[in-house]
């Protein structure tokens, strides 16, 4: 088994994220990987033609909402974390540059079982798209 030096943890919310960060901490401990937690956002203003505020007011809701639940996630665990918010449209192209830039040899995401899961995984595009390990962790349902 390789050991990572750096991993990047996709938390949807806190319940895979809080997971998926338990996880990465056995790293951090064990090995002294880094981690950066990440967020993806859709981004909103691709829809925005007419300088329509509720878009604006919808993305900065998002936003506000993500980092609140990074503050959440990190006070919970006593080692440094980066955290970034992604907003794009263009998410595989955005996390390759992430990787890229960051030197990031782990992507950990969370899975949960759902109808048409197998059809619309986002999980499982990444294992697809990019060129490092992808750790897929299931995550219960609620």
């Amino acid at each position: 088994m390789s050991i990572y030096k750096h991993v990047l943890v996709l938390a949807y919310d806190e319940t895979d994220g809080e997971r998926l960060l338990l996880h990465a901490a056995k790293l951090a401990n064990n090995y002294d990987t880094k981690i950066t937690v990440a967020h993806i956002g859709f981004d909103w203003r691709w829809l925005d033609y007419t300088s329509d505020a509720s878009t604006k007011n919808r993305q900065s809701k998002e936003i506000i909402q993500a980092k609140a639940m990074f503050s959440h996630l990190i006070e919970t665990l006593d080692f440094p974390i980066n955290a970034r918010e992604i907003v794009t449209m263009y998410r595989f192209k955005e996390i390759e540059r992430l990787i890229q830039n960051d030197d990031i040899d782990l992507l950990m995401v969370g899975h949960r079982n759902r109808f048409m899961g197998v059809l619309s995984s986002f999980s499982f595009e990444f294992i697809n798209h990019l060129s490092i390990d992808v750790l897929v962790k299931h995550v219960p349902g609620k």
